[in-house]
């Protein structure tokens, strides 16, 4: 059977992305993506000109929509009452539409970023996505309650946490649907638990 073109390369995709969730990009084969995509290793070198050319290709849209997503979610439309209302529903469906928005930021190619990407470009892309989130966090925190004094080591520990909780979702969770509502309810869990601190603090 003869493949078209953009077929071979989304079979080589396909096939990249498994064997770098499965043994890390740094023992990941050509020869076994190639293999398993049905094609040569020369017809692999037709769409990518390196192992490193492929992984850039699966990784670059999850890292720039997740970084635009931490540094531009206050831009985004959603009702102004929903800071003060927290009503549970409505923050649901907003945080859902919000997801549904920046797909493909959660999947599997988020894992890739920050489980699979040691020897590339990316293999700071955890630390990277940690730090965004602790001083999105801080920001946060400084704009709505300026005498809130915070422990030094605190942003760091809940950005690792928010972090390492996406992960277990994209990691344990396979149907996109379910892992739409886990990622939902899990901004939801830290937005009310940012949001008690801020209206309770003495």
């Amino acid at each position: 059977m003869q493949y078209k073109k953009e077929e071979v390369r989304n079979a080589i995709l396909e096939q990249a992305e498994n064997e770098f969730l499965e043994k890390g990009f740094e023992k990941a084969s050509i020869r076994s993506i190639a293999k398993s995509a049905g094609t040569t290793i020369g017809n692999f070198y037709n769409y990518f000109s390196s192992k490193e050319a492929i992984f850039d290709a699966l990784v670059e849209a999850e890292y720039t929509k997740f970084v635009y997503f931490i540094n531009h979610h206050n831009d985004i439309e959603r009702p102004d009452y929903l800071w003060d209302s927290l009503d549970l529903d409505l923050c649901r469906k907003v945080l859902r539409d919000l997801i549904n928005d920046f797909l493909p930021m959660f999947t599997d190619r988020l894992l890739l970023l920050v489980e699979c990407s040691k020897g590339t470009k990316y293999e700071n892309a955890r630390e990277l996505l940690h730090g965004y989130i602790k001083e999105h966090f801080i920001e946060h925190m400084e704009e709505h309650n300026s005498n809130y004094m915070m422990k030094t080591s605190f942003p760091s520990l809940v950005a690792r946490q928010f972090l390492d909780g996406i992960v277990i979702i994209l990691k344990d969770y396979k149907d996109m649907d379910e892992r739409r509502n886990l990622i939902a309810e899990h901004i939801l869990f830290y937005f009310i638990g940012t949001m008690g601190l801020l209206g309770h603090h003495n």
